[in-house]
């Protein structure tokens, strides 16, 4: 059965770039499956979503014969033919333009961090359930199909044997120096720091690749954080947690801005063997190698399908509405609570506080 999604796209920066990107890319595939169909883009003036459309080479060849509407943002939550809305707006933002697009009738997903805390958080959801409309925090990393293959490996065939420890490091030299105090990297105001913005990604592979379960079902685990305030900008630029799960395996997730990170950027440590991973962008898991202490030969994986990666959870997304699912078991709304939750202590620890904590 084909299965058809239309988008509407509320964000017009990089990361909505690379998601209408893998959108486009599965249409020029021929993918029978799965049509996405990117069918308006809510911006702040026409020139913005016109530059949009041109500079991400969306086409009615690549677009199901669409050419997507430029709405303003009342007539982009209004307009009847968007099944979904995919947010990709800076953090601050998401809270308000979730509800909007919940109020008018419209399935969700909204980028990582879902909002700034897990009490805005917990706050969306419940509308959501109200208004029975599907809603997801875009977590791509999840829906990589290295992570599904992984999981496999780790909890299924214990290639790794007993799991010991974890490091993950999310580290790249924004030059935050030579940022506008305006930046989205630095301004308090706009959600700015590293945790929010790459921690999330460091903390998410721990949920991973040390519990085999999510949300209401994860094991028990405690954590310890320190963060470096900027003097300045209040926020911070480099974090560091400990995770401790309750059978002893730890989890030493690190962030920052200042510095570009070395790779692999992750390596989970078992008795009998070892995994690597590599990515420009440690967000996005497209290679791994696991290597073994009795010399067996090493378990490889690339991915090399040309997709960004955004492509396997909107193809989840896809999927779930057409099966009128209100939430995707890979990353359920109470998973999202649980990472928010962590931040939350992360930042009480620290004495980072956002106005929308006030």
């Amino acid at each position: 059965m084909s299965i058809t999604l239309n988008w509407g796209i509320l964000g017009a920066g990089n990361i909505s770039s690379q998601f209408v990107h893998d959108l486009c890319l599965n249409n020029e595939k021929g993918n029978n499956e799965i049509k996405h169909i990117v069918r308006s883009i809510g911006s702040s003036s026409k020139g913005k979503g016109q530059y949009f459309i041109e500079s991400n080479c969306i086409k009615s060849s690549n677009n199901e014969d669409v050419i997507p509407a430029i709405q303003s943002y009342d007539e982009f939550f209004a307009n009847d033919q968007v099944d979904v809305v995919y947010i990709g707006t800076p953090h601050p933002l998401h809270k308000d333009q979730v509800i909007q697009a919940l109020e008018n009738n419209k399935h969700v997903l909204c980028e990582k961090p879902f909002t700034i805390n897990s009490v805005d958080a917990n706050e969306i959801i419940q509308l959501a359930k109200k208004k029975k409309r599907f809603l997801m925090e875009a977590v791509w990393t999840r829906f990589f199909p290295s992570i599904t293959l992984l999981k496999e490996y780790i909890f299924e065939d214990k290639v790794l044997g007993k799991i010991n420890r974890l490091f993950v490091d999310f580290a790249y030299d924004a030059d935050i120096e030579n940022l506008p105090i305006s930046s989205r990297l630095r301004d308090i105001k706009l959600g700015g720091g590293s945790l929010l913005d790459i921690g999330i990604y460091s903390i998410t592979y721990a949920r991973i690749l040390l519990d085999e379960n999510v949300g209401t079902d994860a094991a028990n685990f405690e954590t310890k954080s320190f963060l470096t305030l900027d003097n300045v900008d209040k926020v911070d630029y480099t974090s560091s947690i400990l995770m401790k799960y309750v059978d002893g395996k730890q989890g030493i997730l690190t962030c920052s801005n200042y510095t570009d990170g070395k790779e692999p950027f992750l390596r989970l440590e078992g008795s009998i063997g070892t995994l690597e991973m590599w990515a420009e962008n440690p967000a996005c898991p497209k290679k791994f190698k696991i290597t073994f202490k009795d010399n067996t030969d090493p378990i490889e994986y690339e991915d090399n399908s040309g997709y960004n990666g955004f492509i396997y959870e909107a193809d989840a997304v896809a999927k779930d509405i057409a099966q009128k699912k209100l939430e995707n078991n890979t990353m359920p709304l109470s998973e999202t609570l649980l990472v928010m939750e962590i931040m939350d202590k992360v930042r009480a620890e620290n004495g980072l506080i956002y106005p929308e904590d006030k």
